[in-house]
């Protein structure tokens, strides 16, 4: 026996459905905003916290300098790639001292 198509459960459940993809996309896509691997997050991680700690006087290292500060890091942790570990790092080091450095 064929059932009748019930258009508002229909829509209910492709909201539902919509809702929970959504949902699903932005939480890998935040978490995924500071590296893909632990040791990408790690890296950014210690970038922040870097950035955090530089002198209230600072101006922000030029990309070069950015690059040696990550490669010292990566020298004394060692874990992952070493491209991967020096971009994370950047762009951890980049916002901790945009946010330690904000404009009054």
């Amino acid at each position: 026996m064929a059932r009748q198509f019930q258009p508002v459960r229909f829509f209910v459940m492709m909201g539902v459905l919509a809702f929970f993809v959504c949902g699903v996309t932005a939480f890998y896509t935040q978490r995924a905003a500071h590296g893909r691997t632990p040791e990408e997050r790690a890296a950014y991680a210690i970038g922040l916290k870097a950035g955090e700690e530089a002198a209230s006087d600072a101006k922000l290292p030029s990309a070069a300098d950015l690059n040696m500060m990550a490669q010292n890091y990566f020298k004394r942790q060692g874990a992952g790639e070493q491209g991967n570990w020096n971009l994370a790092f950047e762009n951890g080091y980049t916002e901790g001292f945009k946010k330690r450095h904000r404009a009054p």
